[in-house]
């Protein structure tokens, strides 16, 4: 039968002709159904999509914490290592191979910061910058033209890109004006 042009199958009779809408209605009923279900899957697509990237933000945070608890040990070794070099006893005269370890121990620290993204922090002037220094005191001096700039560096300060792992520590000198009184 061939019921797009309305003939009619001698054997089915009137039959033929009430199963089409039935089977029109069907057929809709499916394309819906898949309509529907098509953006069911969108709508769940999207939802893994955001899903999986706030689990690469998550593990991505949880790599940098932990990484920058290797950082903190390194700049602490760092640390131990410079104070080492700076003591009495490593810089006399007899002790040439011990000083040349501890600095070839020393920029090794550094290179391996380094490869990591990570820099002793290099300021171009010596006036006391919050940025990137925190002042562990003041000095007193007579100078005005002195106030705030850095005397000492205590501690070296390092930067990862454009974040301050641990901001310099210094010693900043304060003008002592015998007229200014400090309340």
């Amino acid at each position: 039968m061939d019921v797009a042009d309305g003939v009619v199958d001698e054997e089915l009779g009137d039959e033929a002709t009430t199963q089409t809408p039935s089977i029109e209605r069907q057929l809709e009923t499916l394309a819906t159904m898949f309509a529907e279900k098509i953006q069911y899957d969108q709508q769940k697509e999207k939802a893994f999509d955001k899903l999986y990237q706030e689990l690469d933000i998550f593990k991505n945070d949880f790599v940098e914490k932990r990484m920058r608890e290797i950082y903190t040990d390194l700049l602490l070794l760092y640390d131990n290592v410079k104070s080492y070099l700076a003591r009495e006893d490593v810089q006399a005269p007899e002790n040439t191979v011990a000083r040349e370890c501890l600095g070839y121990a020393l920029e090794e620290i550094l290179e391996v910061l380094y490869r990591r993204g990570i820099e002793p922090i290099a300021l171009g002037s010596d006036v006391f910058d919050p940025r990137y220094q925190r002042a562990l005191k003041t000095v007193a001096t007579n100078c005005p033209n002195d106030d705030g700039k850095v005397t000492k560096i205590i501690k070296d300060g390092f930067c990862k890109g454009n974040t301050v792992l641990r901001h310099q520590t210094v010693v900043v000198a304060r003008w002592q004006d015998e007229e200014r009184v400090d309340l």
